[in-house]
């Protein structure tokens, strides 16, 4: 998470960065802005948000003319990993799956094999895993478990 996210979207494309995601807590004046830059880019902007915040939120930014492509609830708080997976953000998972069936949902923050299965059926179809995959002795294995589980509640929706 950074405090102003426009100064970052053109060195991340150079770089070919394909995707930009921001947090919405830290863009709440120049979202829109933001959004335009990120695709003018040719990246695609997805939008994250904290525990904290209400997911009405990020609404607007799905919702909009020139919208994000990608909302990232976040299942830890921002900035170290390792962190607990905290399972009451599922609600906010179920919620957008709802209003948004085929919008990409992704999940970041203690995800592994023993909580994946909650935010597939939840209605995540992208996830992040940093310590549950690269503190594994088998890390391809961890990664197959965990897509498998979203290639199947996928189908069953």
């Amino acid at each position: 998470m950074v405090t102003n996210p426009l100064d970052y979207v053109e060195p991340f494309g150079k770089a070919g960065a394909s995707g930009f995601t921001f947090h919405v807590e830290a863009s709440r004046e120049n979202w829109r802005e933001l959004i335009q830059r990120i695709k003018s880019k040719g990246m695609r902007p997805g939008v994250a948000l904290k525990p904290g915040t209400p997911i009405e939120e990020v609404y607007p930014l799905v919702e909009c003319e020139n919208p994000v492509e990608m909302v990232l609830v976040m299942t830890v708080e921002p900035g170290f990993g390792g962190q607990k997976f905290m399972p009451d953000m599922m609600d906010k998972v179920k919620t957008l799956r709802k209003k948004y069936p085929s919008l990409d949902i992704e999940v970041d923050g203690g995800l592994g094999p023993s909580t994946i299965d909650m935010a597939a059926s939840a209605g995540a179809n992208c996830i992040v895993a940093g310590s549950s995959v690269f503190g594994a002795p088998e890390p391809a294995h961890v990664i197959s478990l965990m897509r498998k589980s979203i290639e199947d509640s996928q189908k069953n929706n």
